[in-house]
């Protein structure tokens, strides 16, 4: 999931717990309706999540919320998990799917090499090296596709962009 180049959205509603937790924390987006419930209850089984799947949920929360997550074992609703960091954002139940799929609506009315590149950026910037010159570069990059002459005409034409490739 991490390395889909597209944008990954979870629709969360129920429990999300352990394994479920562990993949909600490699999507882009987590959309949760009032129902939801989440945490790491862990300690009560004696088992340790490994480096892998920690690292994704540390990179949401910070270390201070992850390690009460696994330390307690608590099962949280849905608003704590948003003050937490979390999810994105919580709607009540009946509207999870609709807030969801209208959520993927803007994403793929954007660019999609646009959406590429950020979910590219982000992830480099969370590891900890120093970026090398190329890497500055290349967010330049985009004034040479289609999308971004796709884009740039639409603007200039006050209409919406209609990008191909998708």
């Amino acid at each position: 999931i991490s390395d889909c180049p597209h944008p990954v959205i979870a629709m969360i509603h129920g429990p999300c717990v352990g394994g479920g937790l562990e993949i909600a924390s490699r999507t882009d987006i987590r959309i949760a309706d009032e129902s939801a419930r989440f945490g790491v209850p862990v300690n009560r089984l004696g088992l340790v999540v490994a480096y892998a799947e920690l690292k994704a949920l540390l990179d949401i929360v910070g270390p201070a919320v992850a390690l009460e997550m696994l330390l307690e074992g608590r099962i949280v609703g849905a608003s704590e998990a948003a003050s937490m960091r979390l999810v994105n954002r919580v709607v009540p139940e009946a509207k999870l799917e609709s807030e969801v799929y209208d959520t993927a609506k803007r994403i793929a009315d954007g660019a999609p090499l646009a959406a590429r590149w950020h979910k590219k950026f982000v992830r480099r910037l969370l590891e900890p090296k120093s970026l090398r010159e190329d890497e500055l570069d290349e967010s330049y990059d985009c004034f040479g596709t289609e999308d971004f002459q796709i884009g740039y005409r639409a603007f200039l034409e006050k209409k919406k962009p209609q990008f191909k490739g998708r």
